[in-house]
């Protein structure tokens, strides 16, 4: 089921080879962010698709775009001190454990990441990959945080690095977006309600103030394309194997989460930021 969510997004990219950095006719001309990435860390795996290649540029000064998302970054300040501003700093713990538990409403149960180690570690590990490849786009583009720009709350203290770091793509929307079509392939009676909480998941950053709602959308274009090429490994494909397992092991055992929680989940998919 999540393969064919993604692979409308990756048709005919997957087979396109990695190409060189190099300056976009929409990037800023100032020096770009420079991303402290641990390299070594990060997995093996194949070449993943270049999104200098497949995302468009973010908005441009004087588009339509770029005056909706300024729109909805003021529209979304009067949502401070709300249970929906409550989930977005909830959401900004993207720790793969958090990750994992953040979907309990949209899976049906609860998803305790200590009785989960298989599925975290398969999220960790997708972190690790994808983290150096969402930030040489960010630094391709360079684009600004919302809260640069207006001095407007923000649902988070903004530490000195995230002042520093490029918002587009949006990193937790590409990893939010991914976790979700991993989860829609172990749950696929659930498909509609998990993505509909990646959806959720990624929109917390505008909520937030910490990034455009074109930022996000971009972040779930990313984690369509990615995951795509990330099926293609025989590695990936065996761990999904252990984490269905694992969590068809555990779904018998595991009580509902609390409603109150996935209440306040499906008024925010019923109200979303733009």
């Amino acid at each position: 089921m999540a393969r064919g969510l993604a692979a409308c997004a990756a048709m005919g990219l997957l087979a396109m080879p990695p190409v060189a950095a190099r300056a976009h006719p929409h990037a800023p001309h100032h020096a770009a962010h420079a991303h402290p990435a641990a390299q070594a860390d990060v997995p093996a795996g194949p070449p993943l698709p270049d999104g200098q290649v497949f995302l468009p540029p973010p908005p441009g000064p004087d588009t339509a775009q770029r005056a909706a998302d300024a729109s909805i970054f003021a529209a979304t300040r009067a949502l401070e001190g709300t249970p929906r501003w409550k989930l977005a700093q909830a959401d900004n713990r993207d720790t793969p454990a958090h990750m994992v538990s953040a979907f309990s409403c949209a899976a049906g149960f609860t998803l305790p990441p200590e009785q989960l180690p298989e599925l975290v570690g398969l999220v960790a590990r997708i972190e690790k990959r994808l983290t150096p490849a969402v930030n040489a786009e960010k630094a391709l583009w360079n684009r600004p945080r919302p809260f640069t720009e207006a001095e407007l709350p923000t649902c988070i203290p903004l530490r000195a690095d995230l002042k520093r770091d490029p918002s587009y793509p949006s990193l937790h929307a590409t990893l939010g977006w991914v976790t979700g079509l991993i989860l829609s392939d172990i749950l696929p009676d659930r498909t509609a309600a998990i993505m509909q909480r990646a959806r959720v998941f990624g929109e917390s950053r505008v909520v937030c103030g910490v990034q455009w709602q074109t930022d996000v959308a971009a972040g779930w274009l990313n984690g369509g394309v990615l995951y795509s090429a990330m099926e293609q490994d025989d590695g990936f494909r065996q761990e999904m194997d252990a984490a269905r397992a694992e969590v068809t092991a555990l779904h018998a055992t595991m009580a509902a989460p609390p409603a109150a929680e996935c209440a306040i989940e499906a008024d925010a998919a019923a109200h979303p930021p733009q």
